[in-house]
């Protein structure tokens, strides 16, 4: 601080409590506010002690004049009364009095100096923002840096939305990476690690790879289940159940997944994402995963659904390896995890494809409660259903020839979960835009024409929509695969030739476990009263089997 003032006058620079105005400065233009903030007086004369902070704030246009001694020759001295014995010191003491107030005065001007500097640095003249406007000489420096600013800005939202349209893109592509990935913090981080050191250990083990995947199946190979128990990391001691494992092997096998591939997509649990029900749409209130290439979904289920499943096992089998070409969903496992006694089933991705999947849809044949809410609409990975497919008129465009074969095998699928005595499953259907215009093989391209084996850039593909692709990978056996993993539409010219048309269709029936037991038979009653039985979603398995292809009839052609 400041030396204190060994004299009963002091000098008067608004202490913030009061005594005098401050005194005004004869260069600046605009008042001026000191503020000394001291540390309090003491005696009857109420001495200054000292000055812990200078605030000023001084805004000028010009140039500020150095600071002479007389320009504070108009700050006020103020005298208190003195005592008889104060009157009398001496001349020597007056001089020191007077060097002391001349020490104040000399530490505020620096001070006040020093401020006016800050404040003439952070500001711009008039004159220089004049001459920045009209973008000459060094007066356009601020100018310029302005605009380097702004358009730093502009190229940062136009990149920053150039991102979000990219992770938007990869969200809608049939492999996508929903969800989240399953990290330490989660909650079902201890279950995801338990199921995957659970698959490692199943598939590894030595009989199960010292036996051929072609050998034939016994009876016992279905009820057979292998057990497995370790320690996790964190200590926590489980148990691994694998169900069937030979049958699931040879089911793998039939479409074109041998254990290699199988073990690097779902033994993997870096990637491994957790998917919530509102972007699944599923009501079941099961817990959803994806492997970290997109390839495989795993699905929590019921007891009693996984003791239906293993009982209609063989059934099951033999239906897959009779239509290759099913439009069932395929399982290529059952496991259960201790503690908690959870059952998970892994199902290969119907939109096994690389390609953006533009539309949605989750078809039963059924009208009650089966349309999305404008809130749903706005998601990108919304799963529509009847009522909203209905209302858009859409229909599959596939040909009559292909349409009674498609028809065909939904009516055999059908048939199939009709005599298992399930209801309650759908039609998913993804639609995929082709951009025609930029298609390799044109407009003109028909069906009979075998793929081309090479082409330039296999990623120019995701682009173009083109159907010239590499040879097809190994797990699209169907023939509803041909074209990556779907079927393209076809169009009817004016003449009556068939070419290609500017969708794909992905297809597949899921969620074809649900037996119709007591619960649902009493959901048929109680909504029955409510509305028309025939358009319920909880029917007896006959008449769903009807009503689904029938409908799947209607929405082709």
């Amino acid at each position: 601080g400041l030396p204190r003032s060994s004299s009963a006058n002091c000098i008067v620079v608004n202490l913030g409590g009061g005594y005098k105005e401050p005194a005004v400065d004869p260069f600046a233009p605009k008042e001026l506010s000191t503020t000394v903030v001291g540390t309090g007086s003491s005696g009857s004369g109420g001495r200054l002690h000292g000055i812990s902070e200078v605030e000023a704030d001084i805004v000028m246009a010009g140039e500020l004049p150095p600071f002479k001694q007389e320009d504070f020759s108009d700050i006020e001295e103020t005298t208190s009364a003195h005592s008889g014995a104060e009157g009398q010191k001496s001349k020597e003491e007056d001089e020191k009095k007077t060097e002391s107030q001349q020490q104040v005065m000399n530490d505020i001007a620096a001070l006040w100096q020093k401020t006016t500097e800050k404040g003439k640095a952070r500001r711009t003249s008039a004159e220089e923002r004049e001459a920045a406007k009209a973008g000459g000489g060094d007066a356009a420096k601020p100018f310029v840096a302005s605009f380097v600013k702004k358009t730093a800005l502009v190229w940062r939202k136009v990149s920053k939305q150039n991102a979000d349209q990219r992770f938007a893109h990869s969200q809608m592509r049939g492999r996508s990476k929903l969800g989240e990935v399953v990290t330490s913090k989660r909650s079902s981080y201890m279950f995801v690690t338990a199921l995957i050191q659970g698959i490692r250990a199943s598939l590894l083990q030595t009989d199960l790879k010292q036996r051929q995947a072609t050998d034939p199946l016994l009876r016992e190979d279905f009820d057979q289940f292998t057990k497995v128990e370790f320690i996790l990391d964190q200590g926590q001691k489980c148990k691994f159940k694998d169900y069937a494992p030979a049958v699931f092997r040879q089911l793998r096998q039939m479409f074109g997944v041998d254990d290699e591939s199988y073990l690097n997509s779902v033994g993997q649990q870096e990637g491994l994402s957790e998917i919530s029900t509102q972007e699944t749409g599923s009501k079941s209130g099961q817990k959803f995963l994806i492997s970290h290439d997109g390839r495989y979904f795993m699905k929590t289920t019921t007891a009693s659904e996984a003791r239906f499943f293993m009982k209609v096992l063989p059934d099951y089998y033999r239906h897959m390896k009779e239509y290759r070409s099913s439009l069932l969903c395929r399982f290529f496992g059952l496991h259960r995890i201790k503690p908690g006694k959870m059952h998970l089933l892994i199902i290969g991705n119907i939109f096994d494809t690389e390609r953006i999947i533009h539309q949605r849809y989750d078809l039963k044949g059924s009208t009650v409660g089966r349309s999305v809410s404008e809130a749903e609409r706005k998601k990108l990975t919304v799963i529509l259903k009847d009522l909203d497919f209905l209302n858009e008129t859409r229909v599959m465009r596939i040909g009559p020839e292909r349409k009674n074969i498609l028809i065909t095998q939904v009516r055999a699928d059908c048939c199939f979960l009709q005599s298992l005595g399930v209801m309650d499953y759908s039609l998913l259907l993804g639609v995929h835009f082709r951009d025609v215009n930029d298609d390799v093989a044109k407009l003109f391209e028909t069906f009979d024409r075998p793929p081309t084996k090479k082409i330039p850039n296999p990623k120019a593909l995701l682009k173009t929509g083109s159907l010239s692709r590499v040879a097809p990978e190994k797990t699209h056996t169907s023939d509803f695969q041909q074209h990556d993993g779907g079927w393209c539409s076809q169009d009817v010219l004016p003449n009556g030739q068939l070419v290609t048309g500017k969708e794909i269709y992905f297809v597949g029936i899921i969620d074809y476990l649900q037996f119709y037991n007591t619960r649902k038979r009493a959901e048929t009653m109680l909504k029955g009263f409510t509305y028309n039985r025939q358009e319920i979603s909880a029917v007896d398995p006959k008449f769903y089997s009807s009503r689904f292809c029938n409908f799947m009839c209607s929405i082709m052609e």
